[in-house]
């Protein structure tokens, strides 16, 4: 048709709809996504993004990049590329034969690498940094090639630019929160509190659970700076440190109260937490969190077969919450199961809570296994759980977390005659 100029890039709604989908999608997959589109769009052999780095380094590439001797990590001395001539004014973003363009034609690169035909733009950071180039390349010459192709990149190569920004800023973000974490492990930052477990019918405390602190900023609860930990790679060492930190204290509890410490199943594969603990197991209690995804309970049977051999006990947390517990509960063989807070809260006025209650405490009875109900804060829960014959307990009705400094003294203990029972001698 007269007067209607083609182009590569006319492209339909759907493309149009990916587009802006890309725009959006933090994933890093995203830019490998853009490059196939352009290379689709425009009908060319191979679409890269390639960063200065001193020499020319391609960072990621959809096509036939093998034609061009091309892949992931290739470095080019920058000079020699079309991109760097075309950053810096020396060629157009647009080169429909190279062979025939007396600017490229002569060129070592046209002939060495099979070049018919370039088209490129730059892709500027946020703050205006050039970080690279956003080009295709075709084996042959491409003369239906046209500025409205140029803008079409322009647009993929700020999508790209705004992806970079997100990585470079996840980047310094994953920097500033491992430093964070490294300077609790370095420093003193990790404390432990402890809560205790009574029995709940002469209301002994038969453990204390410990439980971590975290003195500094930004103030927030436990469980988010273990996520954060996670993150960047120091989940472990971080659960390491406060496992130490309450074992350390050990020696001011009685003998007969045991110590409970909680770790993530990937935490309780790692052999330095059966070093740490071997010495000591006969006095602890390991709880695994029915929220912590088991992936092989094979392997964590087998790096928990040590510690139990010694006499380590072990506890399913949160059990009542999820599916997960019962997984747990079944593929792990525990000494003791955990109603979570969830079921014990208000118990006393919710029947079906009672009878999952009363379900849990039977199965528990036929495996050999113990409740602790968690999560106690009224007079009618902590009647109602002991008539049911929960025998153990604990919750701030019961006693409050107490301070690292005073595990025992610090926590308020039960009176039998609260309960219609003689108090125990002082």
């Amino acid at each position: 048709m007269s007067g209607v100029v083609s182009t590569k890039s006319d492209v339909g709604l759907e493309t149009l709809a990916e587009l802006a989908r890309l725009s959006l999608d933090g994933s890093n997959e995203a830019v490998e996504r853009i490059l196939s589109l352009a290379r689709a769009a425009l009908d060319m052999d191979v679409a890269l993004v390639g960063a200065f780095d001193g020499d020319f380094v391609v960072q990621a590439v959809a096509g036939e990049g093998e034609w061009f001797d091309i892949e992931v990590g290739t470095s080019i001395p920058a000079e020699q590329t079309y991109c760097r001539r075309m950053v810096q004014g020396e060629l157009p973003s647009l080169v429909r034969d190279a062979a025939e363009d007396e600017r490229t034609a002569g060129l070592p690169v046209t002939r060495e690498a099979g070049i018919g035909a370039y088209i490129g733009v730059p892709i500027r950071l946020w703050d205006g940094t050039l970080y690279g180039t956003l080009c295709c390349l075709s084996r042959a010459a491409e003369p239906s090639l046209n500025q409205r192709d140029v803008r079409f990149l322009r647009v993929l190569a700020e999508i790209v630019a705004d992806q970079l920004d997100r990585d470079q800023l996840e980047g310094e973000k994953r920097k500033l929160e491992f430093s964070r974490i490294r300077s609790l492990l370095d420093g003193d930052g990790v404390d432990v509190e402890f809560q205790p477990v009574f029995d709940l019918v002469d209301c002994r405390i038969v453990s204390l659970e410990a439980l971590a602190r975290f003195w500094t900023e930004p103030q927030r609860s436990p469980s988010a700076w273990f996520a954060e930990a996670a993150e960047v790679g120091l989940g472990a060492e971080l659960e390491l440190a406060a496992i130490t930190s309450a074992i350390r204290r050990l020696d001011e509890f009685p003998p007969e109260v045991a110590l409970a410490i909680n770790v993530s199943p990937a935490t309780a594969m790692d052999t330095r937490f059966t070093e740490l603990l071997l010495d000591v197991a006969d006095r602890l209690v390991i709880e695994i969190t029915e929220h912590a995804q088991v992936d092989d309970y094979t392997a964590l049977n087998e790096a928990l077969a040590m510690l139990r051999e010694h006499r380590v006990r072990l506890a399913i947390d949160d059990a009542g919450a999820g599916v997960a517990s019962l997984q747990h509960i079944i593929r792990l063989s525990p000494d003791f199961i955990k109603l979570d807070i969830a079921l014990t809260r208000g118990i006393d006025g919710a029947p079906v809570r009672r009878a999952l209650a009363t379900a849990l405490i039977s199965f528990a009875s036929e495996i050999g296994a113990a409740i602790i109900a968690e999560g106690i804060e009224t007079q009618g829960e902590f009647d109602t759980l002991r008539a049911l014959g929960v025998p153990f307990g604990q919750g701030f009705y019961l006693a409050p977390p107490g301070p690292a400094n005073s595990p025992i003294s610090g926590i308020p203990s039960l009176r039998r005659s609260n309960y219609g029972l003689a108090d125990s001698p002082a």
